[in-house]
């Protein structure tokens, strides 16, 4: 399947859950479809591109704003994740995302 193929998918609201994924998880996939899986109403997706080492640092801060926690741990754990976010998601409501924080390489390196 092409990209051209996953983002016409995509907006048909065609693509299935397992391909979305497979997309969100993948570190080749263009950093314009991992904006377009960002916003999906699936939380798992959103959990995989913000997982993903190509996020957007401009879509890793959006997604540090998610209403579901594990999306917004798994933003405290990616190395793009920019220090003013983790910075704010050091005083996260969920602990686990402020101890996550607390290990991540940027704010490590920073306070070296």
């Amino acid at each position: 399947m092409t990209i051209k193929e996953i983002e016409i998918q995509l907006a048909l609201g065609s693509l299935p859950l397992d391909i979305k994924w497979y997309v969100a998880k993948n570190h080749n996939t263009p950093k314009k479809l991992l904006a377009i899986l960002s916003i999906d109403e699936d939380w798992s997706v959103r959990h995989c591109v913000a997982r993903n080492p190509n996020t957007s640092k401009k879509i890793l801060a959006k997604l540090s704003t998610d209403k579901d926690s594990g999306v917004r741990y798994r933003v405290s754990r990616n190395s793009n994740t920019p220090v003013k976010v983790l910075t704010k998601l050091s005083k996260d409501e969920d602990w686990l995302v402020r101890r996550r924080v607390d290990r991540n390489f940027n704010i490590i390196k920073r306070n070296k």
